[in-house]
């Protein structure tokens, strides 16, 4: 399987409804840095579960590993290359 790029996490984003600067958005920089608030990340991640068929635990969520696009890119590709 191909691996996950910004553009497909964006777009994820987008179909959520949380309202990004899109032209400015820095990848390793915390969404909630760049204006989504908490229930924005809430819905971010749920859609994240859905569209790939994975469960992100609230440990990997509260340790910050699912804050930025970089480190979202970095967690969606390993277990899609283990499938």
């Amino acid at each position: 399987m191909a691996n996950v790029t910004h553009e497909d996490v964006i777009a994820i984003i987008k179909v959520t409804g949380v309202k990004l600067d899109w032209e400015k958005i820095d990848p390793k920089e915390s969404l909630s840095e760049q204006g989504a608030d908490s229930l924005d990340m809430i819905n971010i991640i749920f859609a994240i579960q859905e569209k790939y068929g994975i469960e992100i635990t609230d440990e990997a969520i509260s340790d910050g590993e699912w804050l930025t696009l970089d480190k979202m890119l970095i967690n969606l590709n390993k277990p899609l290359e283990q499938k």
